[in-house]
Parts: C-alpha cells; sequence; structure tokens
C-alpha cells in the first residue's frame, strides 16, 4: 500500500484554503460567531481579529489559520455556506476530490512498477486505502470502473483515464450532495 506525502503545493493550497476560511470568518457578525460549530477559544481569536488593522491583523489571521487547521473545518464551511453562500465549501470540496484521484492513480502506479519488477501481469485488484476510504464514504460508487480506469491511466498515462477516475468521484460527491438536500 501506498504511503502518502503531501506535495508542498498541496499543502500551500490547503493553507490558503483555510485562510480564507478565516477572513470569512472574521467579516461575520459577533450573533453569527456565537453561532459557529466550534469551541469558544476559536471563537475568541475571531473576535479578537475583528478591530485589528494591517499587521496585527494579518498576524492575527495565520495565527487562526494555524489554529484552525488543527480543527474540523467541515461544520465551519458548512455555516458560511448556508449563510453567505460561500464558495470556499465547494474549493474545499474539489480540492479533496483531485487528492483522492491523485492517491487513487499513485496507488494504480505503484501496483504497476511492483507487478514489472516482480516480472507479473499487472492486476487490476490492486490494494488501496484510498479506495477503501472512498468505498465508505460513497456506499454507490463504483470502485471497478474507478479501478478500470486508473490501471488503464498506469499503463497509458493517457490524461483522459485520469480524468475518468475525476468524473466518477465528482458524479458521486454531486449524488451525497442532493441526497443531502432532499433529506433536509
Amino acid at each position: 500500500m501506498a504511503e502518502y506525502r503531501l506535495s508542498r503545493s498541496e499543502k500551500k493550497r490547503r493553507a490558503k484554503n483555510i485562510e480564507m476560511l478565516a477572513l470569512e470568518l472574521i467579516a461575520l457578525s459577533r450573533t453569527d460567531i456565537k453561532k459557529l460549530a466550534c469551541d469558544d477559544f476559536i471563537k475568541g481569536e475571531i473576535l479578537t481579529a475583528q478591530p485589528l488593522k494591517a499587521g496585527a491583523r494579518k498576524r492575527q489571521v495565520k495565527y487562526l489559520t494555524k489554529q484552525l487547521r488543527e480543527e474540523d473545518t467541515d461544520p465551519l464551511f458548512n455555516f458560511l455556506a448556508e449563510k453567505k453562500g460561500s464558495h470556499l465549501k465547494q474549493t474545499h470540496s474539489f480540492h479533496e476530490l483531485e487528492r483522492f484521484r491523485d492517491d487513487i492513480i499513485d496507488d494504480a502506479l505503484l501496483a504497476k512498477e511492483k507487478a514489472w519488477r516482480d516480472q507479473l501481469t499487472p492486476d487490476e485488484n490492486w490494494p488501496s486505502i484510498t479506495l477503501e476510504e472512498i468505498g465508505n464514504r460513497f456506499p454507490n460508487i463504483d470502485i471497478d470502473t474507478i479501478r478500470k480506469a486508473a490501471t488503464a491511466f498506469a499503463r497509458s498515462h493517457k490524461k483522459s483515464h485520469s480524468r475518468e477516475v475525476f468524473r466518477i468521484l465528482k458524479a458521486a460527491a454531486d449524488q451525497e450532495e442532493l441526497a443531502k438536500k432532499v433529506t433536509k
């Protein structure tokens, strides 16, 4: 199984996304901040940042971002999406799907490389923690089709196969989002 390490670029993208979350949280009213699904420490840090100007505000935003990285931010993204129609949640979800796709492709490439080293024919049933995670998160997703597309990418390196993996993941995420809206 693959050991996942985030690239520096991916770490920066995630940090920037959390920083944008922090900025939107600071722009909320005091009554909205009290309604946030986070601990009182985070709420206090948000309130502390509101009256600050220039450099002091930047430092406080960076500190708040650091604190938010250690928290589950999904409830905060959901709150902003409902309250303000924020697109941060969509961006966050999109990046998560991209990470899933990249991890699946990496697993397929590692399986191909291992089969090549062992002088075997590559098998479509390679191990993948990410596929297990996706199967748990999206119960109706077709894991076999994802495996086939990822294996085809490992063989040919055609971007169309990588796009197919992403398309399947996006469709599953959209279906899950629609199901959530229907149950509300």
